[in-house]
């Protein structure tokens, strides 16, 4: 049996790994603030879009340039994580998946429906916790026709 204290520090830390995404999502939708978006991220970190046939980036500067054209190109967001799940947690090592709906439009009309899962690799570090890896897989198919609306540069 765990003691008081260890079961405290678990909930405290799974409570702050859901916080993360939370931020993560609510940094996304607002379609512009940057900071906050990276400050969910170590500096290193891999945003893995390849199964939604999107592209990998590593590192601050890939996020950002990313996010730069999604920020650019849309005129609407909305993210709601529902399922969250921490798999294994571990001093300070975190892996934890979510399901995530996204949705939105582009400033020329197109609509954008995503229901992904998120598979997220946590590091503690000394601000907090942070995504080191986060892999998008589909729960259900994109519509071939918004495959790649983001995969430009900007």
């Amino acid at each position: 049996m765990t003691s008081v204290e260890e079961r405290l520090k678990h909930l405290e830390d799974r409570f702050a790994l859901q916080d993360v995404l939370t931020a993560f999502c609510n940094a996304v939708d607002s379609l512009a603030d940057m900071d906050a978006l990276l400050n969910c991220f170590t500096e290193d970190a891999v945003y893995d879009l390849t199964g939604i046939s999107l592209p990998r980036h590593s590192g601050h500067a890939e996020i950002k340039r990313f996010f730069t054209q999604v920020f650019h190109d849309m005129s609407h967001h909305a993210h709601v994580s529902a399922n969250f799940t921490v798999d294994t947690l571990a001093g300070d090592r975190a892996a934890c998946r979510a399901a995530v709906l996204g949705t939105g439009a582009t400033h020329d009309g197109r609509t954008v429906l995503v229901y992904v899962r998120y598979f997220l690799d946590f590091v503690r570090t000394p601000v907090g916790w942070r995504i080191e890896r986060l892999r998008e897989a589909a729960l259900m198919p994109l519509p071939k026709e918004l495959t790649g609306i983001h995969a430009r540069e900007p």
